[in-house]
């Protein structure tokens, strides 16, 4: 009886002094918010709680690797069981962890079964980290917090089966929870603190990047800096090329693309500190991009008013000022060169810098031929005034300026001719009407010297042009249009019959009739050869004024 009532004494002591120690744990865990030091009593309180264990260990679950990480352990060899990451439902820990229930295992067979799905790697480092001693008893307990499972504790001893009681189980379970709210709240603290830290670094590395553009030391300097920071070789190139085998990074100002970094490996692969370098230098680039495309639309702007002054046909000082800023002699002939969109634009106008960016492509092409031009954009034309080379011709300069819109077929050029330096606005003209032509019958390029008879139809009168046109035609402007589609194929196959007939599907005959109809109507023979040529030249008019 007195041995009995000393065992329920002892037991309330016991229960007492766990009370205790509970109290003064929860006191602990709150007053902390570094997560090692909360680890840390919670493996001591475990180690007094449960004085039979011989291994305490504390997994936390890794988001970014979706695994159960080894945190905190006590009578292990933690550098092993740091290289452990258990999958959700593998072995014991991730099982509980899947559950989020507690499990007491009372029996080393039991224990087996619920760990042979143990990867062989994992296996090979937790038995290292538990120095290759089997599990006899152990239970595992989730760390929840509000229905969240951040981890588990696992308890094991090596000496006894069914060491364990549910009892020890529960008091874990307590300090589990206890600890929960702790893990949580100093996972939160570390992040701040990793993100305040960042945000430190961020602002050092944009101060020490937006220095260098302050300096003027360029955006090589720039790439340089940002090559020592990451480890990894980095270029800057104006366009995307696919046929680079590096990793593109855009460096973007709002919604424009302003060009690309091309970086030694993808950007995701780089650490969280070094895509931030990357990010702030290309925000300096992007700075310094700006502030050079700002100096080259005035350089543009100047060469426009350049070229209007050479239109004007100046003479004397400011000619001579003229020829020196272009680099060209007087006696220096020139050739007009104007490229256009057809269906659309040549540049997106509401992109910052593309416009500028391909003035300068162009530019660059041509100087790469030790040419010296007069480029600008004037409203959605690009104008070139080209010194004639006897090097190249202007349609071998063009085969290499067309290589800059190979994926582009909407581009139309218009080719002035060869003139004198004075007569400047001679070839202007003449490419103007090129281009204008070009767009019309969208042809991709037009040579004014290449022209026929559109080049009187666009030098002459159209008044003129007209009563030409109805003195010639006169009741033939009425007819239908399948007699004005034979006559056009008629004119096309140069009075061939034969091959009209063929490419019109009918009879020789039919077409002969129609043709005397047209003769008849016109008063006219087209085997008489002025009656053909002014019939020709009018129907030329004809088809020219009504299908603009």
């Amino acid at each position: 009886m007195l041995k009995r009532g000393a065992t329920m004494v002892a037991k309330i002591e016991m229960d007492l002094y766990k009370a205790n120690k509970l109290l003064e744990i929860n006191k602990m865990l709150t007053q902390s918010l570094q997560l090692n030091e909360i680890l840390h009593n919670v493996i001591q309180a475990a180690c007094e709680l449960v004085e039979v264990a011989d291994v305490i260990i504390i997994y936390l679950y890794d988001e970014e690797t979706k695994s159960l990480r080894f945190a905190k352990g006590e009578g292990v060899n933690e550098e092993a069981l740091a290289r452990v990451a258990f999958a959700e439902g593998e072995s014991i820990t991730g099982k509980v962890f899947v559950h989020q229930q507690s499990k007491l295992f009372t029996s080393r067979v039991e224990i087996e079964q619920h760990m042979e799905n143990m990867t062989e790697e994992n296996a090979h480092f937790y038995y290292e980290g538990v120095q290759q001693r089997s599990v006899k008893s152990t239970f595992c307990v989730p760390i929840l917090n509000k229905d969240r499972c951040l981890g588990v504790v696992v308890v094991n001893n090596y000496k006894q089966d069914s060491i364990f009681t549910a009892e020890d189980m529960n008091v874990i379970e307590v300090v589990a929870g206890q600890s929960a709210i702790a893990i949580d709240n100093a996972k939160v603290y570390e992040h701040l603190q990793q993100k305040n830290l960042l945000l430190e670094k961020s602002i050092s590395i944009h101060n020490t990047f937006y220095q260098l553009i302050i300096e003027g030391r360029g955006i090589e300097t720039v790439l340089s800096l940002l090559e020592r920071m990451i480890g990894s070789s980095v270029s800057y190139h104006d366009y995307l090329d696919e046929t680079e085998e590096e990793y593109p990074f855009p460096i973007r100002r709002g919604l424009d693309t302003l060009g690309f970094l091309s970086l030694g490996q993808p950007f995701k692969d780089f650490s969280e500190m070094e895509k931030i370098t990357i990010e702030q230098a290309s925000l300096s680039i992007a700075l310094e991009l700006i502030k050079e495309n700002a100096l080259y639309e005035k350089e543009i702007h100047f060469r426009e008013q350049v070229f209007n002054h050479l239109l004007e046909g100046i003479s004397g000082r400011e000619l001579d000022a003229a020829l020196h800023y272009v680099n060209w002699r007087t006696d220096t002939r020139i050739q007009c060169l104007i490229i256009e969109g057809n269906q659309k634009p040549l540049w997106n106008v509401e992109q910052l810098i593309e416009k500028e960016k391909l003035v300068k492509s162009v530019e660059q092409t041509l100087r790469s031929e030790r040419l010296d031009p007069l480029i600008f954009a004037r409203a959605y034309q690009l104008i070139l005034i080209l010194p004639t080379s006897p090097d190249y011709t202007a349609q071998e300069l063009l085969s290499k300026i067309r290589q800059l819109w190979l994926r582009n077929s909407d581009i139309v050029f218009g080719i002035g001719r060869e003139t004198t330096i004075q007569e400047l606005s001679l070839s202007y003209k003449e490419a103007s009407r090129s281009v204008g032509y070009a767009k019309r019958y969208h042809i991709p390029v037009v040579e004014y010297s290449m022209l026929g008879l559109e080049r009187l139809l666009y030098e002459v009168d159209q008044e003129l042009l007209e009563r030409f046109m109805n003195d010639k035609l006169r009741l033939l402007q009425t007819a239908d249009s399948t007699l004005i589609h034979t006559l056009k194929l008629f004119i096309q196959f140069n009075k061939n019959q034969k091959q009209t007939a063929k490419e019109l599907h009918i009879h020789p005959n039919t077409l002969y009739y129609r043709l005397k109809k047209v003769e008849e109507l016109l008063e006219i023979d087209f085997a008489n050869e002025k009656d053909w040529i002014d019939f020709v030249v009018a129907f030329r008019i004809y088809v020219e004024l009504n299908e603009k």
